[in-house]
């Protein structure tokens, strides 16, 4: 009977050590499964440039007798963009000044505030965003092309590496010609712009 126990014993002992070794070895294996290093990392730097490609451009007449019309040029700053001596004769003539915006960083830029600035001693029905209706005159800042009806807005964004045309119009928006000439003068729209 002891001769059974010492070899019961012998083989729990032998099974306890190699459940001992499995488990070190499975733990060796898991353990080195898990670890991880690095030998460098390298961040991509981010750029942020946005603007006007061109900054002073010449206006496109348009409506029913452009003989009657002088657009002259609109000017595009950093963030601002205005126009100067322009007269509009009939309702529906048009002067159209085609900016690009680019951006040249590589993160996207979202507009986060588009400021309308009346002309000066004009009295504005509407400043809001991308509008402005000064008295029969209204001035709109769009994508693309003068008859789009795709307004600049609050929340675009602009990709990174990229541009996009930006129409600023000025239309004589009334339904008869007034009786007396009139002159605005100092409109302008500011674009402020963020990372997005």
């Amino acid at each position: 009977m002891k001769r059974l126990d010492y070899k019961l014993i012998s083989i729990i002992i032998i099974i306890l050590f190699f459940m001992v070794i499995c488990v070190s070895f499975g733990y060796a294996a898991l353990s080195s499964s898990l670890k991880v290093s690095f030998g460098s990392t390298t961040q991509i730097k981010t750029t942020w440039d946005i603007g006007f490609e061109n900054a002073t451009v010449n206006g496109v007449a348009s409506g029913n007798d452009v003989s009657k019309i002088s657009c002259g040029s609109a000017t595009a700053t950093s963030a601002t963009v205005f126009g100067i001596n322009m007269t509009l004769a009939n309702p529906g003539d048009k002067c159209s000044y085609t900016f690009t915006v680019v951006n040249s960083g590589n993160i996207g830029a979202k507009i986060s505030a588009i400021t309308p600035t009346k002309p000066a001693a004009t009295t504005c029905e509407t400043l809001s965003g991308s509008t402005m209706i000064c008295g029969n005159i209204t001035y709109k800042l769009r994508y693309d092309s003068a008859n789009s009806t795709n307004l600049l807005n609050v929340g675009d964004v602009l990709d990174g590496e990229s541009q996009r045309l930006v129409v600023l119009t000025a239309e004589y928006s009334g339904e008869t010609a007034e009786a007396d000439d009139f002159y605005q003068d100092g409109f302008k729209f500011t674009i402020n712009y963020v990372q997005g």
